[in-house]
């Protein structure tokens, strides 16, 4: 994230003070005095006037000042041009680069410590000098690293000590910095109160039983012989500089289980249907098997997404396989497992897609010479995209109606037209690639079909 920014502290320590000798311009002792400023870009000379000289600038890595010359012979201080009869150069050096000018604008692009200074040379040959500082602070940053997001290895009554890691970056040598440490057994409440506060340069560890140490609503709610329970996690940064700024950051929420006191696992599965549109019945049927092929576990479950969870023993390679009783056009790979003892595994994300593309046939070989030609379109999946549905005669594009699973349209043929068709289901699989014909007999018309389309 960005470091927070407030406009009115950094408007305010843009302005450099001179420093060095006052120097004598004329014989009747009016004195010229010099003054660096700088300023956010886009400030007009209004700048000298508005703000108090500061020695030092700070910035943030990115940010374009606009820098400008001052200049007052015992009165207003200009950064125009009204002073310069009574000097000959200017030259002003940020770091490696120097300019010339009354005004400019420099990007710093680099992080660190920049020297700085403006000289001027008066019309007698002297020289007034102008020196600072421009720190150029690091974005700042931070992450978690352990316990790792669903870590399932947390002893839950045993005295331990549990390391809590991040990863830091951005903090610059002017700079200290706070981390506060925040848990919580539900997800939404980790923000509230935190734990405790350290360096952010060093660890936490969370000491004792994880049982223990929490509230007793939460321990109500675990049977500790057939169990383990969650924590969710998150750290807050706050950086201070020696400027007085402060600038804040706050992690991901991670979470964390602790291990099942007795023999037996968890073992939770995430389904999910892709592009799933219809509101027709699912039954999904999970299937575990052991690698020697016994079914040892049937979960069903009957939404789009789902998480289904069973209690296995400790063991290699559980084989979890996913079908779906109604819309049978979605389907998965099966997936392999590994269910260490004592503890709540989540498996990967089994994604349920369809694949295959919507039936299409011809309802009737033969109907009356002004009766609607009828198909059957079917899709035994994500459903077909009504919106994406047309047919072609010949030449002509017509909107078909689709009451499903009949698609019927009105065509006016003379003789022996092409019918094809355009469509897709939500999963975006097309409308098989064929084509019918219609013959008109007089009395009645023929339909026969269908035929493959070849590219010549």
């Amino acid at each position: 994230m960005n470091k927070l920014l407030n406009i009115w502290l950094l408007a305010a320590v843009f302005a450099l003070v001179a420093c060095g000798d006052e120097h004598l311009v004329d014989k009747d002792s009016n004195v010229l005095r010099q003054f660096a400023f700088a300023g956010p870009d886009g400030y007009n000379t209004e700048i000298a006037n508005r703000f108090a000289p500061l020695e030092d600038v700070f910035v943030e890595q990115g940010q374009t000042l606009r820098f400008y010359a001052g200049y007052s012979i015992g009165g207003l201080i200009y950064t125009d041009e009204t002073l310069q009869p009574y000097y000959n150069g200017i030259l002003w050096k940020i770091g490696e680069s120097t300019f010339n000018l009354n005004s400019f604008r420099y990007t710093f692009n680099e992080p660190g410590v920049m020297d700085g200074s403006l000289e001027t040379t008066d019309t007698y040959g002297d020289t007034l000098r102008s020196t600072f500082k421009i720190y150029v602070n690091t974005p700042n940053s931070i992450s978690l690293d352990f316990p790792y997001n669903g870590y399932n290895q947390a002893e839950p009554t045993d005295d331990q000590s549990l390391p809590l890691r991040w990863t830091v970056s951005g903090i610059d040598p002017w700079e200290t910095s706070r981390c506060e440490v925040y848990l919580s057994y539900d997800p939404d409440s980790v923000w509230i109160s935190p734990l405790g506060a350290i360096d952010c340069n060093s660890e936490g560890t969370l000491m004792g039983s994880l049982v223990e140490d929490f509230d007793s609503v939460a321990q109500k709610a675990i049977d500790l012989n057939d169990s383990s329970f969650t924590l969710y996690w998150g750290t807050k940064m706050q950086v201070t500089s020696i400027s007085g700024r402060q600038y804040r950051d706050s992690t991901e929420i991670f979470h964390f289980s602790t291990k099942i006191l007795n023999e037996t696992s968890t073992i939770k599965i995430p389904l999910v249907y892709d592009r799933y549109r219809d509101n027709s019945i699912l039954q999904t049927v999970a299937y575990l098997i052991a690698n020697n092929g016994d079914t040892l576990e049937t979960l069903t479950g009957d939404r789009i997404s789902n998480t289904l969870v069973a209690k296995v023993k400790p063991q290699l390679g559980l084989k979890v396989l996913v079908k779906e009783t109604y819309r049978r056009e979605y389907a998965s790979e099966s997936l392999i497992v590994d269910v260490p003892a004592y503890t709540v595994l989540t498996t990967d994300t089994i994604v349920l897609k369809d694949n295959v593309a919507p039936q299409i046939s011809s309802y009737h070989d033969t109907i009356g010479a002004a009766e609607d030609v009828e198909f059957l379109l079917f899709d035994d999946g994500s459903g077909i995209n009504e919106s994406r549905l047309s047919v072609i005669v010949d030449f002509d594009t017509i909107q078909p109606t689709y009451s499903n699973p009949v698609l019927s349209f009105h065509t006016r043929c003379f003789g022996r037209c092409k019918i094809e068709f355009l469509g897709e289901d939500n999963a975006r699989n097309k409308v098989s690639d064929v084509h019918w014909y219609i013959e008109n007999m007089s009395s009645y018309r023929v339909i026969t079909g269908p035929f493959p389309n070849r590219e010549y």
